[in-house]
């Protein structure tokens, strides 16, 4: 027996929901050690994907990290995350700590712009003295 349709609406808000979870829990994280932020999540347009969900919480699960291991508690963050109809726009921002010696693999951001890259997105990262940026943008041409 067939299950009836859930309405667009409702997943949009089921998803929504679970990405603004995910972004209050690494905010408190931060907050714990002393960071202050910008933690901005806009309204999807239409349902996303399993895959696409678990890209996008996973990449933001990398940039709070990155955050935390990397970023100067002392300056303003900001992570950003807007739809349209054909991406997700993801950008961040920070300031390196001037004592940035905690060496991760270094492996987790690249990781994640071969993922993007490969599924025709794009992925910028640029910093400028101390200034650290991200620009990331996953398309979401087929789902629906």
């Amino acid at each position: 027996m067939r299950q009836p349709a859930v309405p667009a609406e409702v997943g949009i808000a089921a998803q929504r929901a679970g990405l603004q979870s995910l972004i209050d829990e690494e905010e408190s994280r931060l907050e714990a050690l002393g960071f202050t932020g910008d933690n901005l999540l806009a309204e999807p347009c239409r349902p996303l994907t399993p895959e696409t969900m678990r890209l996008l919480a996973g990449l933001l699960e990398e940039l709070y990290a990155n955050i935390a291991k990397h970023a100067d508690p002392g300056d303003w963050y900001a992570i950003c995350v807007t739809f349209d109809t054909d991406a997700i726009h993801v950008s961040a921002s920070d300031t390196i700590a001037s004592d940035d010696t905690r060496l991760g693999l270094g492996s987790g951001l690249d990781r994640y712009r071969t993922i993007i890259e490969t599924c025709g997105g794009t992925f910028q990262t640029h910093t400028e003295q101390a200034h650290w940026q991200l620009e990331a943008v996953i398309p979401i041409n087929g789902d629906r």
